[in-house]
Formats: C-alpha cells, structure tokens, sequence
C-alpha cells in the first residue's frame, strides 16, 4: 500500500505563491500594485514625496502631484519616464503617462 505522503511533495513557498497570483483575478490586481510601485522605485524618495497618488488605468498612469514646478519639469521628458518605469517593470506595460 502506497504511503499518503508520498502522494504530496513539499513545494518552496515562492513556487506556491507563484501559482496563486496566476490566477486570472489576481494578476491583474498584483499586476496593477506593481506598475503603480514602479513610480516610486524609478523616480526615488524625493519626487515621490511630491506624489499624491498613482493609478494605473488602460494602459496610462497618472500620477497626481501636488508640486506645478516639479509637474512641469517632469512634463518635458514623459517619453523617457516611460521607458524607464517598463524597463523597471522589465515588459512592456505603461504606453502613457498623465501628470495630474
């Protein structure tokens, strides 16, 4: 007779957290906390500082801000930020950013 334990082999937590955020529900909602993270880890402690909010929405991420000299420095190179936050997100995810 075969042992029930041997039915069950002991998975790494990683591999096991792996297989639930692939569910379809959880993806996207981790997916989405990911990319609003991104900000902050590109952009560093001090512009994220000025930042209110960040939301992820079809394909665009606006970013409130509560500074208008910062917001319009940061206005002439949104190209470039949103090369950095995908190549941060290692895909391609962000198509807009809209400064708020």
């Amino acid at each position: 007779m075969s042992n029930p334990k041997d039915k069950y082999e002991p998975k790494p937590i990683k591999s096991v957290l792996k297989d639930i955020i692939a569910q379809k529900p959880l993806k996207k909602g981790v997916q989405q906390i990911r990319i609003c993270n991104a900000w902050a880890e590109t952009m560093g402690e001090h512009i994220a500082s000025y930042t209110d909010e960040v939301r992820f929405s079809h394909n665009t991420l606006y970013v409130t801000l509560h500074s208008a000299p910062l917001k319009m420095e940061l206005s002439y190179g949104l190209d470039d930020l949103v090369k950095r936050i995908n190549e941060h997100l290692e895909g391609n995810y962000v198509q807009k950013i809209a400064l708020i």
